[in-house]
């Protein structure tokens, strides 16, 4: 099949949440298929890696977004009533290359990666869209904890329409976790909804395999891998070094924190002058601090999706001890996972430990975390489709344009 891919990123490197998941999908179809990837690239970096997509993609269409300028343009639109998040990925460059690009290949099929690319997505073109997670939610979540709370609230209620609608013209909607499924079903029960859960590398997360650093060795510490300017990580790391880390030193003055990540918001910069908290930013690998630590910390109070820092952790035959939020876009929980409800429940794990060998951690998450079987979920849709349009090749499935 020759299948149009519609990606709000560039989906390489694969080392961040949104391109991890996009990357495997690409590479997953292209095995079998003609993958057409149309994208939109946020900085010169992005589009300097539009040239390894062309290794697996039969075409590559890659628009740059002038991220100050999207942001006033949406900023306007939402205030005439229409959804931030449509707006601000909205181009005019990269609908004509779509455009373009149906006219010259013959499309049999979409994959929509997130709702903003919804709107991309030629008229009469069956299309799978992948929600990833339920972006709606998390922006209704940040009207209870950020400040300007109920512009989030509007974007949220905004968004949650889209999702709906989008959902209603797709064969169906794929999300990262069975979680996420029972939160779409409450908006919109009436659309075919299917977990896809993510999966790991796991011959790069490898114990054995990973390089070690001296500056770490005879180290107790924990750590916190992720985006480091992403608010949910960024509130999760304050969070824990405001509210365990001291009680934790009390008994273990050796213990530390140490922080894995790009771009450091300023309150996560700020706790680098804490006793036993090292704010290390970005790293070139980050296998030596999870091969060293003691446990893996993962006390999101916001988590959407799956949580690939836990993912890798376990790879790594680390313990996880992860909050509630967490704990439940796991659910079943894997081995090596602890769920700490509050702050006595992350010192009381600390000093239990995890109970379960590294290798038994390591060994449960490669049998659920494949991603060549979890990867099946999306290939079975595609036949789905194919098998549809054997015999009904006049199917519909109309997507509102852009209008941006």
């Amino acid at each position: 099949m020759d299948i149009l891919f519609l990606s709000h990123c560039v989906p390489h490197p694969p080392d961040k949440g949104e391109r991890i998941r996009a990357f495997h999908e690409i590479r997953h179809l292209a095995r079998e298929h003609r993958v057409h990837l149309a994208c939109l690239a946020r900085n010169a970096r992005e589009m300097r890696h539009v040239e390894a997509m062309r290794e697996c993609c039969a075409s590559v269409e890659a628009v740059r977004l002038q991220p100050a300028w999207a942001l006033a343009r949406a900023a306007v639109r939402f205030a005439a009533g229409a959804c931030l998040t449509t707006a601000y990925y909205g181009s005019r460059a990269l609908t004509r290359r779509v455009s373009a690009l149906a006219r010259r290949v013959p499309l049999d099929a979409a994959v929509i990666y997130s709702a903003a690319m919804a709107p991309y997505c030629p008229p009469g073109l069956p299309a799978i869209l992948d929600l990833v997670d339920v972006d709606s939610e998390k922006y209704l979540a940040y009207a209870k904890m950020r400040r300007a709370g109920m512009l989030y609230g509007i974007e949220g209620h905004r968004l949650r329409g889209l999702e709906r609608r989008f959902a209603e013209r797709a064969v169906c909607a794929l999300l990262a976790t069975p979680h996420e499924v029972r939160i779409f079903a409450q908006f919109a029960p009436r659309e075919r909804a299917l977990p896809m859960e993510n999966g790991v590398d796991f011959a790069f997360f490898d114990p054995a395999a990973a390089p070690t650093d001296r500056n770490l060795q005879g180290r107790r510490y924990a750590v916190f891998v992720g985006v480091m300017d992403h608010f949910p990580n960024a509130d999760a790391v304050v969070w824990f070094a405001d509210r365990v880390l001291p009680a934790l030193r009390e008994s273990d003055s050796g213990l530390e924190f140490l922080v894995v990540g790009r771009n450091p918001a300023p309150a996560v910069r700020a706790l680098a002058g804490r006793p036993g908290i090292q704010v290390i930013g970005a790293v070139p690998d980050v296998r030596p601090y999870l091969r060293g630590a003691v446990a893996a910390v993962a006390p999101l109070r916001i988590a959407r999706g799956m949580q690939n820092k836990v993912l890798e952790a376990l790879a790594m035959g680390l313990p996880v001890l992860a909050s509630r939020a967490v704990c439940q876009t796991l659910d079943p929980l894997p081995a090596g996972v602890v769920p700490c409800d509050s702050e006595p429940d992350y010192v009381r794990a600390f000093r239990a430990g995890a109970g379960v060998p590294p290798a038994a951690i390591r060994a449960a998450a490669e049998r659920r975390f494949s991603w060549d079987r979890n990867m099946q979920v999306l290939s079975n849709e595609l036949c789905r489709v194919y098998e549809q349009n054997r015999f009904q090749p006049t199917r519909e499935c109309r997507w509102a344009p852009t209008g941006s």
